[in-house]
């Protein structure tokens, strides 16, 4: 399809802050491709064969916000650049939720899309709603991200929670964090859109309707209007225990609720163990505005033209002045 977004070999994962960078390290195994990880914090950073790390610095702060993080990182351009120079497929992990995440990602994207022959996909983990001071920079940190990838993929830990209030915040990352692993192992096989698409996700359950319905609440928390869902991707894990029948029932369940009979594109990976039960993947395209658009107001009510390039950063300025007396 004309549409949809062509990936090239040779592919590099970046990971950025804690999460990003275990979830890229995990996924970039799978791929058997290069990783690159970004943090300001030494334990975040993995050294091997398949793994390089910039470490970014941050002088006398211990504790930077991420406007103070952006300047330091400000510095690193270069080094990012060259890190990142020669690849056909840059695909970015970043956690919004997080300072490191809300700092490096947008620079990081913007960077990698300089040479407009690089395809730059993004996936993003949004904060939870109780993480209020963490919301607007997540919401404006994702619409400098969207502005610049081909292809955006948000994971919405609040509205997985908002389905499965019993679990911890550990067992929802560990969940979540797994997800996003997964996707990204399978998206050289799969087909991404180059649109902003919701990632959606289960519990391991030995009913595999249930685990859909599971998936398909959470598309509903994340997008105002469902019957907008132009394409989306169902990953099927655990495959091999489910009967052909039941997968087809599946499939048509889901075309039957975005009533449309060529949106719907199934991928099922087989391989995966089934021992802890079925989990099904959603990653709908949403090209209508989502939940996390009402994190940034500010991108509504400041027109285009009003707006800046570069994000905002708080570099140390020194100035010497005299005492006048």
């Amino acid at each position: 399809m004309e549409d949809e977004l062509s990936l090239k070999n040779p592919m590099l994962l970046v990971g950025i802050g804690g999460v990003g960078s275990k979830i890229a390290a995990a996924a970039s195994a799978a791929l058997e491709c290069k990783c690159l990880l970004i943090s300001n914090d030494k334990k975040d950073l993995v050294h091997n064969d398949k793994c390089t790390a910039i470490f970014v610095r941050s002088g006398e702060w211990v504790n930077p916000s991420c406007y103070k993080l952006r300047s330091f990182v400000e510095g690193h351009r270069k080094e990012m650049a060259a890190a990142m120079r020669g690849y056909s497929t840059v695909i970015v992990v970043s956690n919004l939720a997080g300072r490191a995440g809300t700092a490096i990602a947008p620079l990081l994207c913007r960077t990698a899309k300089k040479d407009s022959s690089t395809a730059v996909i993004s996936l993003a983990i949004m904060p939870f709603k109780y993480e209020a001071d963490r919301i607007f920079s997540a919401g404006t940190a994702l619409r400098r991200v969207r502005e610049v990838s081909d292809s955006t993929i948000v994971m919405d830990n609040d509205a997985f929670l908002d389905n499965n209030p019993e679990l911890s915040q550990q067992d929802c990352f560990a969940i979540t964090n797994n997800a996003i692993v997964e996707v990204i192992a399978s998206i050289s096989a799969g087909m991404i859109k180059p649109a902003m698409n919701v990632l959606c996700t289960s519990r391991a359950s030995p009913n595999s309707e249930s685990s859909l319905r599971d998936s398909l609440s959470m598309l509903y928390n994340a997008v105002s209007d469902a019957s907008t869902v132009k394409r989306a991707m169902v990953y099927v894990m655990g495959g091999k225990s489910i009967p052909v029948g039941e997968l087809n029932k599946l499939v048509g369940c889901v075309r039957g609720i975005f009533k449309e009979d060529r949106s719907i594109e199934v991928g099922m990976l087989s391989s995966m163990s089934s021992s802890s039960g079925v989990r099904i993947h959603l990653v709908a395209s949403a090209p209508q505005k989502t939940r996390f658009d009402s994190y940034d107001p500010l991108g509504d009510i400041i027109p285009d033209v009003l707006d800046w390039d570069e994000p905002d950063s708080a570099p140390d300025i020194k100035l010497t002045i005299p005492a006048i007396e």
